[in-house]
């Protein structure tokens, strides 16, 4: 009889026991010496380590400034005004960047600012004003003088042939130019060199430089170097 109490007993307390294990209640010892050690961490909040990472990127792309003419009828021809200053401008974006366990996995523009530039104004001389120089093949009357470098090319380089880019024959007398500075067809004098044509161009030939056609390159006598031309029509 005493070991049939004894086990109710025991039952009823593992039953108590499993009340405060599924409620979270400490229990107690009999004697109040110390909460019994059950199921500690049911009570702990649950922790969890994403496996996802953002990061925030700024950056930056300068977009330049134009450069623009406004022709000036009262100023001579080649004289040249700056009239506003060019500022780049800018744009800005900042992007998220998702990574899953150190790898890119997503990434998104979230925002963008952007600067627009400011182009730089010119104001470019056309008024034309005949002057006259000496030279060693006599007086040369002309309306604008330009300092160029000049080199020289016959039908042989590489990329070239008997006909120039306008359908000219090569050859001495026809020179190649960059026809945003110097128009094609346009005659000038060359010191050293002659009268010639603008009847060329090629993928060097950008700004002042102008590249003078020979018969033979090889034996011109020319040598690539600065020059004042003189444009003469």
């Amino acid at each position: 009889m005493a070991e049939r109490i004894i086990y109710t007993i025991f039952g009823a307390f593992l039953v108590i026991a499993a009340i405060a294990i599924n409620n979270h209640i400490p229990v107690t010892r009999a004697d109040n010496t110390a909460p019994l050690a059950i199921n500690d961490e049911a009570s702990q909040p649950i922790k969890t380590d994403s496996q996802f990472q953002d990061k925030i990127v700024e950056t930056s792309k300068i977009i330049p400034y134009k450069t623009t003419y406004k022709d000036d009828p009262e100023t001579e021809a080649g004289e040249e005004t700056v009239l506003e200053e060019g500022v780049d401008g800018k744009k800005t974006s900042i992007t998220k960047i998702t990574y899953h366990q150190g790898t890119e996995y997503d990434r998104e523009v979230i925002a963008t600012e952007t600067t627009e530039p400011t182009d730089k104004i010119i104001s470019r001389g056309t008024k034309i004003v005949w002057r006259t120089v000496q030279t060693t093949d006599g007086e040369i009357r002309y309306w604008k003088k330009m300092r160029v470098w000049a080199t020289h090319y016959d039908s042989h380089c590489p990329g070239c042939n008997e006909w120039t880019s306008i359908g000219m024959k090569q050859g001495k007398g026809v020179i190649a130019v960059d026809p945003k500075v110097i128009k094609y067809r346009t005659k000038l004098y060359v010191p050293g060199y002659g009268m010639a044509v603008a009847g060329d161009t090629g993928g060097a030939i950008k700004g002042n430089i102008i590249d003078l056609g020979f018969e033979d390159a090889r034996t011109a006598g020319w040598s690539a170097r600065f020059a004042d031309i003189y444009l003469i029509d």
